[in-house]
């Protein structure tokens, strides 16, 4: 009977977990010979397929035996860590652990990468530890899960010092620990490390260039893209859509169409992936006839670049083709997504359609099956505002499923202030000070819609709590490209090489709007 079932479990193709039998066999090798569950597990495992019930079924045996080989141990915490079961993963290796079984190095980087997802620091220290205790600190796997699970967990200065302890630094090692500083946002950390670097890769580049345009410093990207144009690194998807991002960000027309143009005569915009990216930007930038005309020559396009289209046209004014293209996307069997909903509210929003922006959020759920977020909600409370329609905003925010947000309850108070509304701006203030006590707009609005309505004691209050908060105004800054560069000023400005020139100017163009009858509106300031 035992070699019977032993060529059995040997001459079978590995086990589907859904498979009939299954149970059957485990159930008759718990009773006839439970010393062949550890094959029986092998050949489960080798035909799992991603299914979480699949893992947990394997799980069962492998708890259920004595002292698991080292194999098996690998095995059963690689899948658990693949299907993202990451606390299943670490479950198994400290099981292992205690049973005495030997545990293979192939089992440290799945279990250091479920440490990083969790997050479990220190269980991932005590992994570590167990590295160093069996003298698998050298290998270059391990070395490289233990920076990134270091990274994840934000603690940079170990992350560092696992780097440092590799012996040799090849450019896949190097690109690891970039890529990992640029994750958390310590971009000034990957960049020290980029510049140490004697040869740069197409990755490095790309890293380093979408560190800069993942957390709000475009100029610096277009720069570092600059530079490596000029170091002749041919880039690739990952770099042109970064740059393309940072493009965006900034705004800017003229450097918009250099990018595009650069990408277009390079012929990079032929894959989806950059298309969509290219179609993004130029709608950001303001160049919709651009945008247009690439969306239309694209022979492939995916949900993304029909999203990026219907929003760069809602955005920029033009609703009804946004609409009329969402019905082409419809047409051509393409599945919206709740970002498609984010351009189509936008579209009615900007044009006033109340109706129309309530049946596109209806049909969100209902015919699409998509939960709304709360930009949509946001999007529909705009449209109330916009239209003058206080009350149905204000019962829209109460009936919402998600919590309200800033944005929301922000622009219900801009909406009082323009129709003088007393009684929902205080409702909307006593959540603002709550979710963002030392944002000082709030209170300059409030105070100035009591101060419209006559009621200085309130306004003067308003002011007070500002000052007992010590609550500072914020100063925005404006902006305008000329020649190629952006110039930013803010009030009192003296920090830009032509500010002489530019408040003469300033003030001969105060005086003539005196001398025309100007009187300005300065109850915001």
């Amino acid at each position: 009977m035992r070699e019977r079932l032993i060529s059995l479990l040997h001459r079978s193709p590995p086990l589907p977990p859904h498979h009939g039998h299954v149970a059957q066999i485990h159930a008759l090798l718990l009773r006839s010979d439970p010393d062949l569950l550890p094959l029986f597990l092998d050949r489960l495992l080798l035909g799992l397929y991603p299914s979480a019930a699949a893992v947990r079924h394997a799980r069962k045996l492998f708890d259920a035996l004595p002292q698991p080989d080292s194999v098996l141990c690998s095995s059963v915490v690689s899948a658990c860590s693949k299907l993202s079961l990451h606390r299943e993963a670490l479950a198994a290796f400290y099981s292992a652990h205690r049973k005495g079984s030997p545990i293979l190095f192939l089992a440290i980087p799945p279990v250091l990468k479920s440490c990083a997802w969790l997050p479990a620091a220190d269980q991932g220290k005590q992994v570590h530890c167990h590295v160093l205790l069996r003298g698998l600190g050298s290998n270059v796997f391990i070395q490289a899960a233990l920076i990134d699970f270091y990274c994840k967990t934000g603690d940079l200065g170990s992350a560092r010092r696992a780097f440092d302890e590799i012996a040799f630094k090849d450019a896949v090692t190097v690109n690891c620990l970039i890529s990992m500083y640029v994750k958390c946002g310590a971009v000034d950390e990957a960049r020290r490390q980029f510049d140490e670097m004697v040869h740069r890769d197409v990755v490095a580049w790309s890293a380093m260039i979408a560190g800069y345009a993942q957390n709000g410093r475009p100029d610096e990207a277009l720069e570092l893209f600059e530079m490596m144009k000029a170091e002749n690194c041919k880039p690739n998807e990952v770099t042109l859509v970064s740059v393309l991002s940072a493009s965006a960000q900034l705004g800017s027309v003229e450097f918009g169409q250099h990018i595009g143009s650069y990408i277009e005569s390079q012929e990079l915009a032929s894959g989806v992936y950059v298309g969509s990216a290219l179609v993004d930007m130029y709608s950001k930038c303001g160049n919709i006839g651009g945008a247009r005309r690439l969306f239309s020559k694209m022979k492939q396009r995916d949900v993304i670049t029909w999203n990026s289209m219907i929003a760069g046209l809602a955005f920029n004014g033009f609703a009804q083709e946004a609409f009329d293209l969402y019905h082409r996307m419809r047409d051509q069997h393409f599945k919206p997504t709740d970002v498609t909903f984010v351009g189509l509210l936008t579209a009615c929003t900007h044009t006033g359609r109340v109706e129309q922006g309530l049946a596109f959020f209806r049909s969100m759920k209902r015919e699409h099956g998509i939960a709304p977020k709360v930009e949509h909600c946001a999007c529909i409370v705009d449209l109330f505002c916009r239209s003058g329609r206080l009350e149905d905003a204000y019962k829209f925010i109460r009936e919402m499923e998600t919590e309200p947000n800033v944005v929301i309850w922000g622009t219900l108070l801009s909406a009082c202030r323009i129709h003088s509304n007393v009684e929902l701006a205080e409702v909307a203030v006593k959540k603002l000070v709550v979710l963002e006590p030392n944002n000082s707009s709030n209170y300059v609005l409030l105070s100035n819609i009591y101060a419209n309505a006559g009621r200085w004691e309130e306004a003067r209050k308003m002011r007070d709590l500002m000052r007992c908060k010590n609550v500072q105004k914020l100063y925005a800054y404006s902006w305008i490209e000329l020649e190629g560069a952006v110039h930013k000023f803010l009030v009192d400005d003296t920090s830009h090489p032509s500010c002489d020139e530019i408040y003469k100017a300033v003030d001969g163009l105060s005086l003539q709007l005196k001398w025309v009858g100007y009187d300005p509106n300065l109850e915001l300031i």
